[in-house]
């Protein structure tokens, strides 16, 4: 079943008075308190197999936050952002909290939308002034949007102060590789990475770091890795394609393109290699058939007369 129709059934339920969802359970806080113990993708299992328990509404309400964020983290782990989205704007905004914001923030820089990143970072930072990670997503956005000195700005007092978080090292990466400082920021992501190497984004990153520096199979190597763990995060499987255009493996890039393309479908980019890449294996069958058609010019030797 759609989860969000599900969600709509939920949503009336919350309107209704609390007494009015009876469900026969004796004890349904034990019930939700397991069910938001699983893990996300089990908890949208739960709702689009149709096995979601009956709850009542009042139990269902006050975990509504944690509720939602678990079933948008369930389709972001699919890369579905945009039902993801809708899930979290589902919540009400003086009901959603910190984490859920922040995930949604999250999800509009999977999506290609900085500002509307950028705007709950700011709104979160209204609310939580000090708060360090507050101040790396916004560093991170300022350094995507192509502003990496207002980046450094605001990321230099923060990774002094927490200098072997894995965030602020990818972040602190991006920023110095943005400043054409490759060594450095590749040091950086090497020891986010080690601190999480599970991570698609920062393999990404630790991808294109040693792109920009001429090491294009180390980089492939990086970026297969990358793609491997998330093959929906649309900036690794661009960054992919790029480094196998640029070795010249052009129908693994054209796989690359097409994955990157049902994240990140209006992408100019990826457009555009894309029919670079058609172009190229157009004139490469071409020159194939060519050959095969091509008569054998069979040289005759004459032999030499006997004196």
């Amino acid at each position: 079943m759609n989860p969000l129709y599900i969600l709509i059934i939920l949503l009336t339920l919350f309107c209704s008075t609390p007494g009015g969802a009876a469900t026969g359970l004796h004890n349904p806080d034990e019930t939700i308190t397991g069910i938001l113990a699983m893990d996300p993708v089990q908890v949208l299992d739960l709702f689009e197999n149709g096995t979601f328990p009956d709850i009542n509404a009042s139990t269902l309400m006050e975990h509504q936050d944690l509720l939602y964020r678990k079933l948008a983290l369930g389709l972001a782990n699919r890369g579905d952002y945009e039902r993801a989205e809708s899930v979290l704007l589902s919540i009400p905004p003086v009901v959603r909290g910190y984490d859920s914001t922040l995930l949604l923030a999250f999800l509009y820089t999977r999506m290609q939308n900085p500002a509307a990143a950028m705007e709950h970072i700011v709104s979160l930072q209204v609310q939580y002034p000090d708060d360090l990670k507050l101040d790396n997503a916004r560093a991170y956005l300022l350094c995507m949007a192509g502003s990496p000195a207002q980046a450094r700005r605001i990321m230099e007092p923060v990774i002094i102060e927490v200098p072997l978080y894995g965030p602020f090292l990818d972040t602190w990466g991006t920023i110095l590789a943005a400043e054409g400082r490759y060594a450095d920021a590749e040091m950086a992501c090497r020891k986010a990475h080690a601190l999480m190497p599970d991570d698609a984004e920062v393999l990404a990153h630790l991808g294109m770091i040693l792109h920009k520096s001429g090491r294009t199979a180390d980089a492939q190597d990086v970026y297969q890795r990358s793609v491997r763990i998330d093959p929906a995060f649309g900036e690794g499987q661009k960054g992919y394609a790029r480094v196998l255009m640029d070795l010249k493996r052009y129908a693994e890039a054209g796989k690359a393109i097409r994955a990157a393309l049902l994240v990140m479908p209006g992408d100019s980019d990826l457009i555009s290699w894309e029919q670079e890449i058609d172009g190229i294996l157009l004139n490469w069958h071409i020159r194939q058939e060519q050959e095969a058609n091509r008569p054998l010019l069979i040289k005759r030797v004459v032999p030499e007369s006997r004196s």
